[in-house]
């Protein structure tokens, strides 16, 4: 079960326990007196089970003689779930044995999970701007993700959580909101356990901040709750603490870098070995946060005039300010 349940009284979980029930049974209302907050119990209820794409998301509340009850209502019938439910099915299994084997750790397999949605997804900007008009539900769940290929972040989060729910690793979506450059307001992303530890990822941003999907974009996987909190917000008493992150892609890849010197090197390195793509983060604080703007190009001329039999004549980039993270593209002559 979720963090959230587990932090329920009994009279809670019994509700919660009843909701789930009646939504797989697709009843259409369930008792809920005793629960202050329904809408956060729903909310945890669809974010936790990505199934329950059949659902609406906004659900009512009544008062009757007998107390409070939830109403449920649902976008499919039990024939159209049976049909929509067993292609969903093939193209996660075929994403999976595509992806995943019993070789790779847990970080191998969220990052292959993280690649698979940023470059195969596209994100719906006409599904973002209609405020929740109807003809655009499925944006926002798994539907829109695996079968439409086109989904707001709702759908990345809800995609990623089904992924890792298949394969066995501990995935929750959060609901909170963001800001950016890119993008502001409601937002969704995962915590996903890595090897005893909570990191956030959020597919989302990483989609949306390359035009070119080809292109790897890391500045959102697996971050602790300070790094991502710069610009994400979120109710923490719901979720996880992820306080470390020792499996962040540019820790792990050891690409995280504080001075020009380091990063002349790191340049130096990859362009010997002709990297197609290379993505380094600075450290905040750092010396070199405060001098990259303008000696980024000076730094690669220099690395690149190092390398006898490779030579760079042109370059392009994409910055993620808020993360200061770089994805290089050299020119290889």
């Amino acid at each position: 079960m979720s963090f959230y349940y587990e932090k329920l009284n009994l009279t809670e979980k019994k509700i919660y326990d009843n909701i789930v029930s009646n939504i797989i049974n697709m009843k259409t209302t369930t008792p809920c007196t005793g629960v202050g907050d329904i809408k956060a119990m729903f909310a945890d209820i669809m974010g936790s089970h990505p199934q329950f794409y059949y659902v609406n998301n906004q659900c009512g509340v009544s008062l009757g003689l007998t107390g409070k009850n939830i109403i449920l209502s649902y976008r499919y019938s039990k024939n159209q779930l049976n049909e929509t439910n067993s292609q969903i099915e093939t193209v996660m299994q075929e994403i999976i044995s595509a992806n995943i084997n019993q070789h790779q750790s847990d970080y191998d397999k969220v990052l292959v999970l993280h690649d698979y949605l940023k470059k195969n997804i596209q994100y719906d900007w006409d599904a973002a701007i209609s405020m929740g008009m109807r003809g655009f539900e499925d944006s926002h769940n798994i539907v829109g993700a695996f079968l439409n290929k086109k989904c707001v972040c709702e759908g990345f989060a809800k995609a990623m959580k089904a992924l890792c729910d298949k394969i066995g690793l501990e995935c929750l979506v959060v609901s909170g909101t963001a800001c950016s450059s890119v993008a502001k307001g409601p937002h969704a992303w995962n915590i996903v356990k890595i090897n005893g530890y909570y990191h956030h990822v959020d597919v989302t941003w990483d989609n949306q901040f390359t035009d070119d999907v080809t292109v790897p974009n890391y500045g959102y996987l697996n971050l602790d709750d300070e790094t991502i909190g710069k610009d994400h917000t979120w109710n923490k008493n719901n979720y996880p603490l992820c306080p470390d992150d020792p499996y962040n892609y540019f820790r792990v890849n050891q690409s995280l870098i504080d001075s020009k010197t380091k990063l002349e090197k790191f340049f130096y390195e990859s362009i010997l070995n002709e990297e197609e793509h290379i993505i380094f983060k600075v450290v905040k604080g750092s010396q070199l946060e405060k001098e990259i703007a303008g000696s980024l190009q000076d730094i690669i001329h220099r690395a690149s005039s190092k390398c006898r039999h490779v030579s760079v004549n042109g370059l392009k980039y994409n910055l993620i300010p808020e993360q200061l993270t770089y994805m290089v593209q050299p020119k290889y002559q």
